[in-house]
């Protein structure tokens, strides 16, 4: 069953401002709104798809009017060769959305590919990639795509961070050294925030203990006692629900009630988290851009 998009909704998921989509409904006719029975516009996910791949070749520099004499077969092929183009991050991201709603992993590895090209390694990961894996957030909230597109995309990032993660050179003597365990708590899948932390927290030569997926809590403890390392990173996505967050709190501060131990936390369950129980070994940090700054930068 097709999502049902306002024309908002599509100025937030395709970074096209809602005015210049109308306009260019009006003298292109690229697409065609439905309407409710009492008349109310709204759209589809193919318009979105197309929304998306229209977004791709004018940010990379195609003039609409171009872009409106296409076919579908056309737009689909000037999409795939917009690694040409000279345009901004968003042409690259946007082109990353379509692969994921449409399971194309041909798509995928052929933007990546020329990012890394043109881009170089660093600024494909910082500047698109990362972007990106916040905008799967947006897509996820906004509900256009399902569990099968997250899974799909999701594996085919990992495979990438987890060959550059293997090929990263850790620089040596290295004078901030620090070491962290990230983890993602019990139930908690969403992973790629984390890999994309650990490229960074590696790259700047800190140790890394890497846990991954539904880590639940008690093992902390022991990873901790067995290494001795005692700063935490991980991000809640889905799990433990903002109603839960404060039990899980309390058992930081009964497992770990040494100073000592720090937590940094991040990740969509604390949008709307407010209370006076934050343990003080505990911080919450906005976002994973602040929480890679707070130790790589």
């Amino acid at each position: 069953m097709d999502s049902k998009y306002s024309i908002k909704d599509l100025e937030k998921l395709s970074g096209i401002k809602a005015h210049t989509l109308r306009a260019w409904e009006q003298r292109y006719g690229l697409i065609v709104p439905k309407r409710t029975e009492t008349n109310i516009r709204y759209y589809i996910d193919e318009h979105l798809k197309k929304i998306l791949n229209i977004a791709v070749l004018v940010k990379s520099g195609m003039r609409i009017s171009k872009v409106a004499e296409l076919n579908s077969h056309e737009l689909r092929a000037a999409v795939i060769d917009a690694g040409r183009y000279q345009g901004n991050y968003e042409s690259q991201i946007n082109a990353f959305k379509i692969a994921m709603l449409e399971y194309d992993e041909y798509l995928f590895d052929s933007i990546f590919s020329k990012c890394l090209i043109q881009f170089g390694t660093e600024e494909t990961l910082t500047k698109i990639l990362g972007k990106f894996i916040q905008e799967i957030g947006l897509l996820w909230q906004a509900g256009a795509i399902n569990v099968s597109n997250e899974h799909f995309i999701s594996n085919l990032v990992k495979q990438k961070l987890f060959s550059i993660i293997d090929q990263t050179i850790i620089p040596q003597n290295t004078k901030e050294r620090k070491s962290f365990v990230l983890y993602l708590p019990a139930d908690e899948l969403h992973e790629l925030g984390l890999l994309y932390l650990y490229y960074y927290l590696k790259k700047s030569g800190h140790r890394v203990i890497y846990l991954g997926q539904s880590v639940p809590i008690e093992y902390l403890k022991e990873v901790s006692d067995k290494t001795q390392v005692d700063q935490f990173i991980s991000i809640f996505t889905t799990s433990p629900h903002f109603e839960e967050i404060d039990l899980y709190f309390e058992k930081i501060g009964e497992m770990f009630n040494d100073e000592n131990y720090r937590f940094f936390l991040t990740g969509i369950q604390f949008q709307n988290y407010q209370s006076e129980e934050v343990p003080s070994q505990v911080e919450i940090v906005p976002d994973i851009e602040s929480l890679k700054g707070s130790f790589i930068m």
